[in-house]
């Protein structure tokens, strides 16, 4: 298991980089000028036998994906990384990484924005006053490495947001008026992601859940949710289970659980 070292991270300091700030030395960060997709990149790293903790970040990225297969607009200035983990935990709950992820970018956020107005969106959206700021992508590569390992793709707006999109999006900088680089929330983020997931390593899901509860958008509102025969249904948004799963009451007060499905908050 890596060794549990953690540094002192100071807020929003301009001057901090990848050359001058101590990560945990069991962190690599692999940096690129551009590259398709650092998740495609991570995983072929994961098949040539790269160690956990390896994290690949480009600058640009070209064909970036976000979740049902949609693209993620990767325009520059930007955070865009992948990183490679293998859990020492029961591999049925590492669909619980998702929930983990998007309240590590929320903690992240936190050191540069008020932290009152960041919520997450189930499963794995991070929202500043309700406009999407980052998006958040895993996937299991386990079909070509000796080691079934998790990627966790983060896409974190700072500089930009992107000028058409489907829904309402923000970045950092419309709420901080400080100079905040890429580096300075990717080592932030390394940070918090440490921290978290030996949190879940160690104690469980608990104390994931219940933050992921703190900042729940839209906790008892309704919501669209759709069907496997296409069919929307309308419910009221209860919360997460201790496996993550979505908890649904319908209009009789029947409770349901979603793990996985399309969903629209109303």
């Amino acid at each position: 298991m890596a060794k549990r070292v953690l540094t002192d991270v100071k807020k929003s300091d301009p001057r901090r980089s990848l050359d001058d700030i101590k990560l945990p030395d069991f962190i690599n960060v692999i940096k690129k000028e551009s590259t398709g997709s650092t998740n495609e990149d991570i995983a072929l790293l994961a098949k040539q036998g790269v160690a956990p903790w390896t994290v690949v970040q480009a600058l640009v990225q070209t064909s970036g994906r976000g979740r049902h297969g949609k693209s993620w607009d990767s325009q520059i200035g930007n955070l865009f990384m992948s990183l490679l983990l293998r859990p020492d935990v029961n591999r049925v709950r590492w669909g619980e990484l998702s929930l983990l992820s998007a309240i590590t970018v929320a903690s992240t956020l936190s050191d540069y924005i008020d932290n009152q107005i960041i919520q997450v969106k189930w499963p794995n959206d991070v929202l500043i006053n309700g406009k999407k700021i980052a998006g958040i992508l895993l996937e299991v590569a386990d079909s070509y490495v000796e080691e079934p390992s998790v990627i966790v793709g983060i896409g974190i707006n700072i500089s930009k947001a992107p000028e058409k999109f489907e829904y309402p999006v923000t970045c950092i900088n419309e709420y901080n008026s400080g100079h905040i680089s890429v580096d300075d929330v990717l080592i932030s983020l390394l940070h918090h992601f440490v921290c978290w997931f030996h949190i879940w390593e160690d104690i469980g899901f608990g104390a994931i859940k219940d933050e992921w509860m703190r900042r729940a958008f839209k906790l008892d509102g309704s919501v669209s949710v759709e069907n496997n025969n296409g069919v929307m249904a309308q419910y009221k948004f209860r919360g997460i289970d201790m496996e993550g799963a979505m908890l649904l009451d319908d209009e009789n007060g029947k409770r349901s659980r979603l793990l996985a499905g399309k969903v629209r908050f109303l």
